[in-house]
């Protein structure tokens, strides 16, 4: 996504609400009745952000932004928060890479890891989408099915 057009403009709104979903989740301590899952949700908070950074075409601060989200969910699984560590952390690292890889167009290597990486967020997308076919809306399902789906076409797009 290089901020170019009326897609980088959804995809940036989609994962700037997305955004306010987890943050909200986070002021209100993780999890409702719990404080329990705040750094986690800080932490998809700040992944969304820099999604959202990475749609308006600022790779340098989606990195940072990714980077950061990458400590609070670290942070959050040495308090003792479960959690999808190992899926936080792959997607903070993808997002750190972004710029180095951003205009390397042609070559294997780079090709073959943006698949890998399509086809991961594009599974995990499926997961979300389950949640969100339940009966009952809840934004958080959906803020995940956003977050998952941008990931899957970003990277798609590096092609």
């Amino acid at each position: 996504m290089h901020g170019a057009g009326w897609w980088e403009a959804v995809v940036g709104a989609a994962c700037l609400l997305a955004a306010a979903v987890f943050l909200a989740r986070a002021a209100r301590g993780g999890r409702p009745g719990t404080t329990a899952h705040r750094h986690g949700a800080l932490g998809h908070g700040g992944m969304a952000l820099a999604m959202g950074a990475m749609a308006a075409g600022q790779l340098v601060l989606s990195a940072a932004l990714a980077a950061v989200s990458c400590l609070f969910t670290l942070a959050g699984r040495r308090r003792g928060e479960g959690g999808d560590v190992l899926h936080s952390c792959v997607a903070g690292c993808a997002m750190v890479a972004m710029p180095l890889v951003a205009g390397m167009h042609d070559g294997l290597t780079p090709a073959a890891a943006c698949l890998a990486l399509t086809g991961y967020f594009a599974v995990r997308s499926g997961r979300w989408l389950a949640a969100v076919a339940r009966p009952g809306l809840r934004l958080e399902p959906v803020a995940h099915l956003v977050m998952s789906g941008a990931m899957a076409t970003t990277f798609l797009t590096m092609i």
